[in-house]
This record gives structure tokens, sequence and C-alpha cells, in this order.
């Protein structure tokens, strides 16, 4: 029984620490997701305004 203990409790720590490692880096890139989803939302929004400007609506006879 000693000699599964140590194994046992190696596996169990490794397992602990990648699953902090995982979820901090999940953390990351749902931060850098949102910050990435604002750029696109005003980049849409500024070339929405640009492509209405009146010199590239077609005139009116």
């Amino acid at each position: 029984m000693k000699r599964l203990l140590l194994p046992i409790a190696l596996i169990a720590f490794a397992i602990i620490c990648l699953s902090i490692v995982h979820i901090d880096n999940v953390n990351k890139l749902d931060a850098q997701s949102k910050e990435l989803r604002k750029k696109h939302q005003t980049n849409e929004g500024s070339e929405i305004q640009v492509n209405n400007s009146p010199s590239e609506l077609p005139k009116i006879k």
C-alpha cells in the first residue's frame, strides 16, 4: 500500500496543477475574446458610417 501512495499523490498533484493552469488559460482567452469582439464591433460601426457618407450615396434626379 505504501508503494502506491507516492505515485497516487504525485498524479493527484499533477492533475491539480494542470487544472489550475488550464482554468487560468481559459480566463485569459476569454478576456482576449471579449477585447477582440469590442474591436470588431467598433470597426464594423466605423465602416457603416463611412459607407453611408453623403459622397457615396446615389444622387436623386
